[in-house]
């Protein structure tokens, strides 16, 4: 980093006077994972399958060589605010939150946002997501805290899932995702799924959904050819609108009040939109057929956090609207669908707000949601 860049930054640092937390930071898993993590079930090499599957399908490398397309370009190619290997080593990962001002990293997958859409194995599902809690926790043992392991979850197998949330939460992991669709198609909120919300909040850790790529014929919309990579950050906030909303269909946040559930990559501030839409369904006759005990704008404002992008400016004016203690900030490094001037953009957004509202994005909210 230049001179000019580095005095920038501590301007913006010394501007901001608040510990920077990344809310939804990202790195590229390593080829140990492959090898050490991914274990053997009846003869079978999950980690031979793996890499297998990832160069054999349209997400891994062959394939992006045959197709050419912008899901090639965005996991080929990297921006220029990183250079790969940086976050794939904790030592340079270290390095380059210090250049870019960030204090902590909340920390998720990159091969992880990829393999779930190509999968259908339940069990396969369930080991790749031990490999990577095992690894990420690990990954993150010895930095002090600095950078947070989010443990992955598939939700094929609920009992399996909640019991590998213990397991890595008592590894060091302080929370775990999962992708906006299920390999059984089954709707999030469903009482199926209970045993991992359960566990979630018998833990005291929250369950956060984060954007991934989508498996092909689950379309994003209904014309042909949108499933390419340029409007994922658009179409980002439908994908997972759809799982939240599941949430109040099932009455889930009624069977577990303490649940914390978390909408990330998605944009932040249609929150505002969908709170309203929804509380005027529930008044109307649409609402009797729905098994909730409140509004549901009552239960956003108790049990759903959502992170905004650095260059998301409208939050600023929804924020205290829907409750400030509610947002968080989240970089999206090193992915490079957002430019690299992650503080510069970050300062924008919380200039017009409140104080109390900008500490929350800035840091306090993600201190209270992840028990930090």
């Amino acid at each position: 980093m230049d001179g000019d860049t580095a005095a920038r930054v501590r301007a913006l640092r010394a501007r901001l006077d608040h510990p920077v937390i990344d809310a939804d930071g990202h790195l590229i898993e390593a080829q140990p994972l492959f090898h050490r993590y991914l274990e053997r079930i009846g003869g079978k090499s999950f980690g031979e399958r793996y890499q297998r599957e990832l160069s054999e399908h349209p997400t891994g490398s062959r394939g992006n060589r045959q197709r050419g397309d912008m899901r090639g370009a965005w996991w080929g190619t990297p921006n220029d605010a990183y250079d790969i290997a940086t976050v794939m080593a904790p030592r340079l990962l270290h390095q380059r939150l210090d250049e870019i001002g960030i204090d902590f990293a909340i920390l998720y997958p990159t091969l992880g946002i990829l393999w779930e859409a190509e999968v259908e194995d339940v069990e396969l599902s369930q080991a790749y997501c031990r490999a990577y809690n095992r690894w990420i926790a690990d990954f993150c043992r010895d930095t002090g805290g600095r950078l947070v392991p989010i443990a992955h979850l598939s939700l094929g197998d609920p009992v399996a899932a909640a019991a590998e949330l213990e397991r890595a939460v008592k590894d060091g992991c302080r929370g775990a995702f999962v992708a906006p669709f299920t390999i059984n198609r089954k709707p999030h909120g469903h009482p199926d799924h209970d045993p991992v919300f359960a566990k979630a909040q018998e833990l005291d850790v929250p369950f956060a959904i984060h954007p991934t790529f989508e498996p092909r014929g689950l379309n994003r919309a209904r014309f042909r050819a949108m499933e390419r990579m340029p409007l994922l950050g658009v179409m980002a906030s439908q994908i997972l609108q759809q799982p939240l909303t599941t949430f109040f269909a099932y009455g889930t946040f009624d069977r577990f009040p303490k649940l914390r559930v978390i909408i990330l990559e998605s944009g932040s501030s249609w929150l505002g939109f969908w709170m309203d839409r929804m509380d005027e369904g529930y008044e109307t006759s649409f609402g009797r057929t729905v098994p909730l005990k409140r509004k549901p704008s009552e239960y956003i404002r108790e049990q759903v956090w959502v992170s905004g992008d650095p260059d998301e400016q409208a939050t600023a004016y929804v924020i205290d609207y829907v409750g400030n203690d509610r947002f968080f900030w989240a970089s999206d490094f090193p992915h490079p669908d957002h430019p690299g001037r992650y503080l510069e953009t970050l300062a924008r957004m919380v200039a017009p707000m409140n104080e109390q509202a900008r500490r929350n994005v800035l840091g306090e909210a993600a201190i209270a949601c992840y028990r930090l």
